[in-house]
């Protein structure tokens, strides 16, 4: 690639950096609640206080990763760059993928566009949120990419790349491979001759069940031999109700309706321009198993293998190579027939029209963001400092309102009682707040609170130490 081409790309990719840290301009938190319980988790690993259950412990590489990071700096203070610095990381890796797919610079460069146009919202995440499910992105290209190539160029070493990253993904985010076993089996089908002739070679994917049973033996602390009946004889099910925030999710709230459209003339123009179509198959595999996954969701309320929020998002990622070719195909199509165009300045500006206006139609909507679905904001600078007061004290449980709550141990070191998920009690949170100063100290008692943490002032007798817009009271 000569230099003209790289800046273009090094452009292209400062862009997307800051389309994707625009949200935190005004911002210098994490906005997630997921974002704030994967620093929690990562500072308990740090400080020897990780239990590794439940669903916690099956990022217990996403967590390993942030520990490492914490030694070097304060988690809380820079995570807030880390989404967009992520997003340069993975469409350099969409560009990579392309390009070496394609040999075409312009739809590697059209694909990296197309991938950083994806959307993001709080039900789903996105690129706006540093959380196992981002970090995996461009793993998930990269091991795709080794895999399909190795198969079809017959080399051994891509598909040796593919099983490592699939396996290192199972500590970081299991589902990032399960989405893929459908149409990575039916793309098998399709090279059946070549994966037969090399089945012992290939027997080696065996390693990857066998590591996710044991990892989940470990993690869920079952026997080998209940977790073999729960991930292969009962194949994991995820029903309505399965996130913690539920909602009707439209296709348009995380693609637009020119990617949409470019990708479906992507399609339209593999099987009937280009002369090896079967090389792109899996891009089309790809959108459509995870497509089909997903209707069958919306017909019976069920999903398999991976959830339907993940399946909206895996289902966007499988586009931008689709909306690439099909901008491309489009711009080559226009410029055939501009050249019976008698005016040369006509000619000329065929393709930078179709370039802008293919760029408006993709970024427009980029901020059009449903109202129960926009940012929140589970601190503020007033939080902040007022917990960095309570980071002083010696561990203890603090009574604290959902929101900041999320936030505590990352800052403060304290346990919450409740936040507004993953951990304790949400309920008695709301209670303690709404209740009066006799229910508040029934509610100290059982939890054993020792702090107090408010936005308002709360005449309870109990010892306020902390009065600076923010409220702490010692309550023991």
């Amino acid at each position: 690639m000569d230099k003209r081409r790289a800046v273009v790309v090094a452009l292209a990719a400062i862009a997307i950096m800051f389309l994707v840290y625009s949200p935190h301009l005004e911002y210098k938190f994490p906005y997630h609640v997921d974002e704030w319980h994967h620093i929690t988790e990562a500072l308990k690993l740090r400080e020897g206080e990780y239990s590794g259950k439940g669903m916690v412990g099956f990022r217990v590489g996403f967590h390993i990763f942030l520990a490492g990071v914490s030694y070097f700096t304060d988690l809380v203070k820079v995570y807030h760059v880390f989404p967009a610095l992520w997003a340069v990381v993975s469409c350099l890796v969409v560009f990579y993928v392309a390009r070496e797919k394609t040999k075409r610079f312009p739809i590697a460069l059209f694909a990296m566009i197309f991938f950083g146009s994806i959307k993001s919202n709080v039900n789903i995440t996105g690129l706006w949120f540093f959380t196992p499910l981002s970090f995996s992105i461009p793993f998930i290209f990269l091991y795709i990419y080794f895999f399909t190539e190795g198969i079809q160029k017959e080399n051994k070493k891509f598909t040796l790349a593919s099983l490592a990253i699939m396996a290192f993904l199972i500590f970081v985010h299991p589902i990032a491979v399960l989405f893929s076993v459908p149409f990575l089996a039916v793309y098998c089908i399709i090279y059946r001759e070549y994966i037969i002739k090399e089945w012992k070679f290939f027997s080696i994917f065996a390693v990857i069940p066998v590591m996710g049973v044991l990892f989940y033996s470990a993690v869920r602390r079952f026997p080998i031999h209940r977790s073999i009946n729960e991930l292969i004889l009962n194949i994991p099910i995820f029903r309505q109700g399965w996130g913690a925030l539920e909602t009707s999710s439209s296709f348009l709230e995380l693609y637009s309706i020119a990617g949409y459209a470019l990708a479906l003339i992507g399609v339209a123009g593999l099987y009937f321009f280009h002369k090896k179509p079967k090389k792109y198959i899996v891009y089309v595999l790809w959108p459509a198993a995870v497509l089909a996954f997903m209707i069958f969701y919306r017909l019976r309320g069920i999903s398999y293998l991976v959830p339907y929020q993940r399946n909206m998002y895996y289902f966007a990622l499988g586009l931008p190579v689709l909306s690439a070719l099909g901008l491309y195909f489009v711009i080559e199509t226009a410029k055939s027939s501009a050249k019976k165009l008698k005016s040369i300045h006509a000619r000329k500006l065929v393709v930078p029209v179709i370039l802008i206006l293919a760029l408006f139609l993709t970024f427009k909507p980029y901020y059009d963001i449903p109202p129960q679905l926009r940012l929140y904001r589970a601190i503020d600078n007033e939080d902040y400092e007022a917990m960095i007061y309570m980071s002083s004290f010696p561990k203890s449980t603090v009574m604290a309102g959902i929101f900041p709550s999320s936030a505590i141990y990352a800052v403060a070191g304290h346990y919450p009682v409740g936040t507004i998920t993953f951990y304790g009690n949400r309920g008695d949170v709301k209670k303690f707040f709404d209740g009066n100063c006799t229910e508040k100290e029934v509610l100290i008692e059982k939890h054993n609170v020792s702090y107090v943490y408010s936005e308002e002032s709360l005449d309870c007798g109990w010892g306020l130490i902390y009065s600076n817009k923010r409220y702490i009271y010692e309550a023991k």
